[in-house]
């Protein structure tokens, strides 16, 4: 994954500095309800993610997903992930939980993926065989296989 990095969230980080801007104005004219609101809301903007993950090479946003299966199901996932999702015929139904788990990093706008299979051993997941990158048309098709829109 080395494509992907972390870069500034310029929408809160300007939200963060205009909330700070409003209290402080609001204490200099003498509503200190209003400025003390604004200074929690302040302290709490932080946390709603100060960096994001982004492709370096397209500048497009990240975001991660998990999907579990159950365990006899295991073979067909790597067979599909082998082929780069280009089998059709072998869809597994994912569900809440299983002993095996797919971990996806994948673009905002579907031109880049990054597929981890897991499987259950007691007390954690360990990672099967390498990560597998996939590009442009692989992608399109990892969404059909996870049904993804």
């Amino acid at each position: 994954m080395e494509n992907i990095t972390k870069k500034l969230n310029i929408r809160v980080v300007t939200l963060l500095i205009i909330t700070i801007l409003l209290a402080l104005f609001a204490f200099f004219t003498s509503y200190e309800l209003l400025g003390t609101v604004l200074l929690l809301l302040a302290a709490v903007l932080p946390f709603c993610g100060i960096k994001k993950e982004v492709y370096t090479l397209t500048g497009s946003p990240v975001k991660h997903l998990t999907y579990y299966f159950e365990s006899e199901n295991m073979t067909n996932v790597q067979q599909s992930i082998k082929a780069c999702f280009r089998n059709e015929g072998s869809k597994v139904p994912f569900s809440s939980y299983g002993n095996g788990r797919i971990d996806v990093t994948i673009t905002k706008d579907k031109k880049y993926a990054v597929v981890t299979l897991s499987h259950y051993v007691p007390h954690k997941y360990e990672p099967v065989g390498e990560s597998v990158k996939l590009v442009n048309e692989d992608v399109t098709l990892l969404c059909n296989y996870l049904t993804l829109k």
